[in-house]
């Protein structure tokens, strides 16, 4: 957008010469939300990040694949979250994320130079849908985290404890941290709001390609490292192919 690419208003705003009239760029932002629940070791216990389980399931059986992910790892907990219920000395967390979000947000200029922050407008929870999948996800942890075979684990259970539906969705607004995740931004398509197309041109502009997760349409349900990978080795494959370049393997 600092370069003249993006919204002509959104770019005009802050006197920036308008290179190519692009709407969809900084639009369509997504992340997986992630609420951490608390439990404190029932003895003092080294505190490390060692997911050794990870849990895809759905939040209802109509829908066609998992739509909540929960993995076990170190104490975090948002500061209102922390603040509230206190952190303990010695514990763990089990990490609850809507992996198919609805809900949608947006990048936005704060200035014309690139030492100007962007501002992200990140929308978490906005689409109900999205908040009752997290409350969903927050009973599976406690179910899970409270269950007989991981007491001898737990001297207590920090935060959420048992609340009512609303106490819980109050849990999660409050909650709600990211997950590192930003996608689709710039998102790969053919309709107004499209940024690139299918072989990651950037439209209305030569020789510009892009290839990181902003091309992504909507979030993948998952860690998006794998799909960037991907999305990098196809960009090899295209410029290769359009240049002829040969390419081979030397030893040593």
């Amino acid at each position: 957008m600092q370069s003249g690419i993006g919204d002509q208003a959104e770019l005009q705003r802050f006197g920036i010469p308008v290179v190519q009239h692009l709407p969809g760029v900084g639009h369509g932002f997504q992340d997986h939300p992630l609420f951490p629940c608390v439990w404190e070791y029932r003895e003092p216990h080294p505190t490390e990040f060692l997911p050794e389980v990870i849990l895809f399931w759905k939040s209802k059986s109509s829908v066609s694949s998992p739509d909540m992910h929960i993995l076990n790892g170190f104490l975090i907990a948002s500061p209102e979250n922390a603040a509230r219920f206190g952190m303990p000395a010695s514990g763990w967390t089990l990490f609850g994320s809507v992996i198919q979000p609805k809900s949608r947000g947006r990048i936005r200029l704060t200035g014309p130079d690139p030492v100007h922050p962007v501002r992200i407008e990140a929308n978490h929870l906005s689409e109900p849908e999205d908040l009752k999948v997290a409350t969903t996800c927050v009973e599976l942890s406690r179910e899970i985290g409270n269950s007989v075979a991981l007491r001898r684990f737990v001297k207590r259970e920090v935060m959420p404890g048992d609340l009512k539906t609303a106490s819980i969705e109050n849990f999660v607004r409050d909650g709600v941290i990211t997950y590192w995740r930003p996608t689709a931004t710039a998102k790969m398509g053919r309709d107004a709001m499209s940024v690139v197309d299918g072989d990651l041109r950037v439209y209305g502009i030569d020789s510009l390609r892009i290839a990181d997760a902003s091309v992504m349409p909507r979030i993948a349900t998952g860690n998006v490292m794998a799909p960037c990978v991907i999305i990098g080795q196809r960009m090899a494959d295209i410029i290769r192919n359009q240049h002829q370049i040969e390419t081979s393997l030397s030893e040593g």
